[in-house]
């Protein structure tokens, strides 16, 4: 199984909720067993469930690669991640908003364009700070796995250049889906989790940007 849709408690925002990788996917404690296996055998991953900032918003405070998980500084609890956990300082906490990364790369927005030199010189990612459409949300305006990326409708050449020459993957703009897939939509190289109400052309377009078929 390639893809599964499904909701959150009555919501299609998957994307804030959870948080998916190449070896984990996180999940908010109260998530169905049968959502869990379910998701758990579509990315080919184990799931970990978990709070963060004692929200279920796991996705909105996170982001996170195969060795790194990102979380705002004001994170206290810390367990069952599995990775090594990196607490950025700062005001910006909806961390999973302004970041979006993969294995090979990370992009920032522009509100953590000072945090640029330590994902370079102390990670060792290649990073960039760039817009998506001209607005300041990376994280929720685009999605992307180690073998493809898709990104808002109106985001220009320009951002998309930046995008693939640091994530290192081709970026789709999507036509049909006109919401915020960082926000919608989990998946890692192997498997596509997306919204119950996602209608065909829509599911297709997002399939072929991330090269999962």
């Amino acid at each position: 199984m390639l893809v599964y849709q499904t909701e959150f408690f009555g919501h299609s925002t998957l994307g804030l909720l959870g948080l998916a990788t190449e070896d984990v996917c996180y999940l908010p404690v109260e998530i169905e067993k049968i959502q869990t296996q379910k998701i758990s055998e579509t990315l080919q991953t184990k799931v970990k469930k978990t709070s963060l900032y004692n929200s279920f918003l796991i996705g909105l405070f996170s982001a996170a690669n195969s060795k790194y998980i990102f979380v705002p500084e004001i994170i206290s609890e810390i367990k069952n991640l599995e990775k090594e956990v990196i607490k950025l300082t700062g005001i910006f906490t909806t961390l999973g908003n302004l970041i979006l990364c993969n294995d090979k790369g990370c992009i920032l927005s522009p509100y953590l364009a000072e945090k640029k030199y330590f994902f370079e010189n102390e990670l060792k990612l290649k990073t960039e700070a760039t817009t998506i459409s001209d607005l300041p949300f990376p994280g929720i305006l685009a999605a992307v796995t180690n073998k493809g990326g898709i990104v808002h409708k109106n985001c220009k050449d320009a951002e998309i250049e930046i995008l693939e020459k640091t994530l290192g993957v081709e970026f789709k703009r999507l036509e049909f889906y006109e919401n915020f897939p960082g926000a919608e939509i989990l998946a890692n190289s192997k498997g596509l989790i997306a919204p119950k109400n996602l209608k065909g052309q829509e599911l297709a377009e997002i399939q072929e940007g991330l090269k999962i078929f």
